[in-house]
């Protein structure tokens, strides 16, 4: 059945192509139409077969694509597992699991959908990956090397089922957050040979040769990183922050060009936690800027607390003093900070951080798995 949903797919995406020389999707309002197309012949699918799993996944996949405010896709599923269910082998029982797991986005239902279809024995790699990313954004929380462990084993596990770039990025990625510099630089290496100036590859591998001590080799890398979205992919991490640049340099310790690369933007974002750029700007004498910005900031924090004291919009008066006890904190800390850097504290050791390909794992998505 699935290869006649994906025929179907198919000759509608040629249909709507052909007619507005647009890809498929990138448009709403002009898709609608054929997605209701698409709905349509998969309710008389339905009708026809009320116990496929093809056809109710990819119905899901639809209604979500669609928009509907009424549509309940936890619902819609449970609902159909509900009523079939001692007619469903482990592995359809799997994919539907997976799938709903992908819906609940990381939360503890989330885990516990992802978990019944591990216990299936799922052969859907999107069941590992979503494993490794709950995993690994439960490491994010916590900083807890042994969940990121855990991470990394069903990351591998995803790899091992299923060799691609998303699958061996994510793998990279837990190795080189378990200091693993070495085993993750060659991965990356690979990939860059099959998608040769990948913005976010050079930059990974820059990060790697920034930890393994090869200051030339990750200059080598990170001056040929351009911020923004690399305009050849479309993943979410192949959109590359200006900050996530500017990081390599201060690990460098190539002051210059990190405070000509900060440039302006200091002016328009927050920076009281920024405790780099302010040691940077203490150690290369730029002080008339350092005091500008200490000053800007105080005033900040002090104003934020006048208008918490201020302020009576409070569900109550415990969330009224947290609020301000808060913001006392936040001011105090910065001028700890101020103080650490005048008085010549060691320099702040900065962190290089990568993160997975956060992206779709659902096993029946139209968008990602059809297109």
């Amino acid at each position: 059945m699935l290869n006649k949903i994906k025929s179907y797919w198919h000759k509608l995406k040629t249909e709507y192509e052909k007619r507005y020389n647009k890809s498929f999707l990138t448009d709403f309002e002009t898709s609608k139409e054929y997605l209701e197309k698409m709905k349509n012949y998969l309710l008389d699918k339905q009708s026809e077969c009320p116990s496929n799993v093809d056809v109710i996944c990819t119905l899901a996949s639809v209604e979500m694509e669609l928009r509907d405010e009424n549509f309940d896709y936890i619902e819609f599923l449970k609902k159909f597992l509900n009523e079939f269910e001692n007619s469903l082998g482990d592995i359809d029982k799997a994919r539907i699991y997976t799938n709903l797991a992908f819906w609940d986005d990381f939360s503890r239902d989330s885990l516990m959908y992802l978990n019944k279809a591990k216990d299936l024995n799922s052969p859907f790699v999107e069941t590992y990956t979503g494993l490794g990313l709950y995993y690994f954004s439960e490491y994010e929380y916590s900083k807890d090397e042994k969940v990121l462990s855990i991470s990394h084993n069903y990351f591998k596990t995803a790899r091992e089922m299923d060799e691609n770039y998303i699958t061996s990025f994510n793998y990279a990625v837990s190795l080189f957050e378990l200091k693993e510099y070495e085993k993750a630089k060659e991965i990356f290496l690979n990939l860059l040979e099959v998608y040769p100036n990948r913005m976010r590859l050079l930059l990974c591998l820059a990060y790697c040769e920034v930890c393994l001590g090869n200051k030339t080799k990750a200059n080598s890398y990170v001056e040929k990183v351009k911020p923004g979205q690399d305009l050849k992919y479309n993943l979410n991490t192949d959109d590359v922050s200006e900050d996530q640049i500017i990081d390599v340099y201060y690990a460098l310790e190539e002051y210059d060009i990190f405070l000509n690369l900060c440039g302006d933007c200091v002016e328009y974002y927050y920076i009281a936690e920024w405790e780099e750029y302010f040691y940077v700007l203490w150690l290369k004498n730029q002080k008339e800027r350092f005091f500008s910005l200490e000053e800007k900031n105080r005033k900040y924090f002090e104003e934020a607390i006048s208008e918490a004291i201020s302020d009576e919009d409070y569900e109550s008066e415990k969330e009224k003093q947290e609020t301000i006890a808060s913001w006392k904190e936040d001011k105090s800390n910065f001028e700890e900070m101020i103080f650490k850097i005048k008085s010549g504290d060691s320099r702040p050791e900065g962190k290089l951080k990568l993160y997975p390909e956060y992206s779709c794992f659902m096993v029946d998505c139209v968008r990602h798995k059809f297109i």
